[in-house]
């Protein structure tokens, strides 16, 4: 039976308790300092319909610093706003459960964009 993890904690903006939005978000806040490790997950909210766009694991920043220059993740605007949300490693996941969380994520919601993790599905609650 694969590893199951129900504590999961989707992060939200604690201002307004709603999902951040991707290309505003301030990536050089202190939050995101040390090399903070997650999986993320990055969608479009439109009427009527919303759809995974991409799943991510690593330094949080790092990767979602990279993702705003692709073109290819950028011509979903035209959808609807970007949002994102994230599992941190922090007392949630050990770095090696980060690709079997991705693979399940990516098996589950069918993102639009990149190709599925190598590591062994680990189950977590969903959004």
């Amino acid at each position: 039976m694969p590893k199951e993890i129900t504590t999961a904690v989707w992060i939200k903006n604690t201002q307004n308790n709603e999902w951040f939005d991707f290309l505003r978000l301030n990536l050089d806040a202190p939050y995101f300092s040390g090399n903070r490790k997650g999986v993320f997950m990055i969608w479009y909210v439109s009427p009527g319909k919303s759809r995974v766009i991409k799943i991510g694991s690593g330094i949080l920043a790092d990767q979602l610093k990279n993702i705003r220059t692709n073109p290819q993740v950028l011509d979903f605007t035209k959808n609807g706003p970007l949002k994102v949300s994230w599992v941190t490693i922090n007392g949630i996941l050990k770095e090696e459960e980060l690709l079997g969380v991705e693979r399940y994520l990516y098996d589950t919601y069918s993102p639009l964009i990149g190709e599925k993790s190598l590591g062994d599905s680990i189950k977590i609650n969903l959004l």
